[in-house]
């Protein structure tokens, strides 16, 4: 009976624990509004008398009151209490406030700046209730002009009363590696993505150097654009030229779980240290070019971008990031439902590869004779 209670017991203090940390229930209005004025803006709000019931995205119900800054009543936005489940329900505090105001800065700010801006794009970042606004660059100049712009617009955000957060977000065009990049909506699958917190950001929200100096955000996203593009060049060996032997060794070294050893079939290791492999088991048309280039007898013609060579079994080989083919509906291939495939020619027939312009381990040692790991293996 002892141990009865004791279990009963342990069981309660669980589950008073868990309800406390989760919250017995949706947060009040005035708690709502007590939420905004410590996590938000200190400012005075105008919250609704009565909730609405909205299902959100995991199925749950959240109760949704609208609000505006007293001094501001024509930027209307949400307090969400928003439900979860994690072992027990849970209520967390989210606002569109963030979003609201970004739109109402940025149509003051363009038309204070006509032309500001028109080299990016502005739209919503529905994740986190923000305005969002990205660029593609084709040049290591532009990653400065965007920022430039970027970093005008913090300056105007700065200047006004009530605080607001963006999100900016760059990357390179990338049209040898990602062909489909101008089309596909998004830049999140691109190699060289890069985003940064804007607006008006907290202290600790930037980066700080070894003598205590914040970086901007649009100083942030500068540094991490150049360095990504960099990583970009070491990793498919393309654009080497517009980066110095150091910006590329410091690409490398920040990513040096990814050089790797190459096996001979005599069992000799070595490694090129200034060459990365994509993924753990998987390296660029280019990095092939360089390891064929270092090690001889393949008969290697051409650059990285473009080049044929003798395979291990005699075959004749050819890759090119230019070799990529887009598939239509109801393409007469296994691929067929895809946006496309690279592929290289064996003796002038097509062998289709990824969406991604990559050699994994298997083919490696087929064209080459050798193997590849990671030096982190």
């Amino acid at each position: 009976m002892k141990k009865y209670f004791k279990v009963l017991f342990l069981l309660s203090v669980f589950l008073f624990c868990a309800l406390s940390l989760s919250g017995c229930g949706h947060y009040k209005r005035s708690e709502a509004a007590a939420w905004f004025k410590e996590n938000i803006a200190d400012e005075t709000i105008a919250v609704s008398k009565d909730y609405t019931e909205r299902e959100n995205e995991y199925g749950y119900t959240d109760h949704v009151w609208n609000a505006y800054l007293k001094d501001l009543p024509e930027v209307k936005f949400e307090l969400i209490s928003h439900a979860g489940y994690s072992l027990f329900p849970t209520y967390d505090m989210e606002t569109t406030y963030h979003l609201e105001m970004g739109k109402y800065y940025l149509e003051h700010y363009l038309d204070e700046n006509p032309g500001a801006l028109n080299d990016l794009e502005i739209s919503e970042n529905g994740y986190s209730d923000v305005m969002y606004i990205s660029g593609v660059y084709d040049t290591k100049d532009e990653i400065a002009d965007f920022c430039r712009q970027l970093e005008h617009l913090d300056n105007y955000i700065l200047d006004q009363k009530y605080p607001c957060r963006f999100l900016y977000g760059l990357a390179y065009r990338e049209p040898l590696t990602y062909p489909d990049g101008n089309t596909s909506g998004t830049l999140l699958r691109h190699d060289t993505y890069v985003s940064e917190a804007g607006g008006t950001v907290l202290e600790n929200d930037s980066e700080q150097d070894g003598n205590g100096y914040f970086e901007s955000p649009s100083e942030s996203l500068r540094r991490s654009a150049e360095e990504s593009f960099a990583h970009y060049a070491a990793v498919y060996r393309l654009n080497l030229d517009l980066f110095t032997e150091e910006q590329l060794k410091d690409a490398v070294n920040a990513d040096s779980d990814y050089r790797f050893t190459i096996t001979r079939p005599d069992g000799t290791q070595l490694c090129y240290p200034e060459l990365l492999l994509r993924h753990s088991d998987e390296m660029s048309f280019g990095t092939l070019y360089e390891v064929l280039l270092r090690e001889g007898n393949y008969q290697l013609t051409g650059s990285p971008e473009a080049f044929t060579f003798t395979s291990a079994d005699g075959s004749i080989y050819s890759f090119s990031y230019s070799y990529y083919r887009t598939w239509g509906i109801g393409a007469d291939s296994s691929q067929a439902g895809s946006s496309g495939s690279f592929y290289c020619l064996s003796d002038n027939t097509e062998v289709y590869l990824s969406g991604q312009p990559l050699i994994d381990t298997e083919l490696f040692a087929e064209l080459t004779g050798l193997t590849f790991a990671p030096i982190s293996d």
